[in-house]
């Protein structure tokens, strides 16, 4: 019932954030540039305050990310922080460093999701994130975990046969499977031949539709004609707080528009919501699709939203090799 309320009648209420703990990573695969290898985790009380003001635009789910959000000591208080403010909690994580312990101790502190990401059946030089390192850290989930679990295969950074063999183990051990689709540099959804275009059909089927918030049917307009005519309602339905507390639309546009969470209002949420977004027909961000879609009736008459083009990310200037990136989502 909130969220049908946050859709429907509190239009520019937003409805998810991704919520950057730490920068670092314990992984360096090639498609990611959200990651460095030295940043210090974002200390508790700074991550509080921003909490604050998240809760103060009435934000109704907070997915805490990274870098590796299991790098961060404070992690569980994190999410009873979210919690505490009367928001949803969420993680999403590579899942290498997780453990029994770290999923009672989620349990305990009520966190509603988590999405791990496993991309192919072996490592190769652009993933590391596969069911030959993974598969025991699956099988954990699947006993304990008493949150949601969803499992993210990014179509593109392994043979499209490894993702179909993913989603089939995924599936198989009563866990959701999502297929993400490997996006450019600038953001813009990646080239895919007709091969991967007929797998992909094959992955849907296997995985089946999730809920209606959170399925996947836009992907199959993009992977067919390459783009989509839709309202994007990122900056105000949906937006990203990095690691130095600006509200950026989304990952791939830091700096649009790199205002301080602080100072965000209710007429940025508005200004958002209301204005087109250049960017938006070869986006393939899932959440940003997934909750602007409720939005869809309404229309945007603002001006065009100012894109600024994309700035390398922290990662980028690592010395690793930077192609490429993808996010959940």
């Amino acid at each position: 019932m909130g969220m049908a309320r946050a859709m429907l009648i509190e239009r520019h209420r937003p409805l998810m954030a991704n919520f950057i703990v730490i920068r670092r990573c314990n992984l360096s695969c090639s498609y990611c540039v959200e990651y460095d290898d030295v940043s210090a985790p974002i200390p508790l009380a700074v991550l509080e305050e921003r909490l604050d003001h998240l809760a103060r635009l009435r934000t109704l789910m907070v997915s805490l990310t990274g870098g590796e959000v299991l790098l961060h000591p404070d992690l569980v208080a994190v999410v009873r922080a979210v919690r505490a403010r009367g928001m949803i909690a969420a993680v999403s994580t590579n899942g290498f460093l997780l453990s029994r312990s770290w999923i009672e101790s989620f349990n305990d502190a009520g966190v509603f999701a988590m999405q791990v990401s496993v991309d192919g059946t072996t490592p190769n030089e652009v993933t590391q994130k596969t069911l030959k390192t993974m598969r025991p850290k699956l099988e954990l989930l699947a006993r304990h975990a008493r949150f949601r679990v969803r499992i993210n295969t990014v179509l593109g950074a392994a043979p499209p046969e490894e993702a179909l063999e993913v989603v089939r183990a995924v599936v198989g051990l009563g866990l959701e499977a999502k297929c993400s689709l490997l996006r450019e540099k600038d953001g813009r959804i990646a080239q895919f031949d007709d091969h991967t275009r007929e797998l992909y059909r094959t992955i849907a089927e296997v995985e089946g539709r999730q809920s209606a918030l959170f399925d996947e049917v836009f992907q199959d307009a993009m992977l067919r004609d390459g783009r989509l005519d839709w309202k994007c309602r990122a900056g105000s339905r949906f937006f990203h707080v990095d690691e130095h507390g600006k509200v950026d639309l989304c990952a791939p546009r830091i700096g649009s528009p790199g205002k301080p969470l602080a100072e965000y209002t209710d007429a940025d949420l508005r200004e958002a919501f209301d204005a087109p977004k250049s960017c938006a027909p070869k986006c393939p961000v899932a959440y940003a699709h997934q909750l602007s879609r409720f939005d869809s009736f309404r229309p945007q008459s603002g001006p065009e939203y100012p894109i600024d083009g994309p700035k390398p990310a922290a990662g980028a200037s690592s010395g690793r090799t930077v192609r490429l990136p993808l996010i959940n989502a």
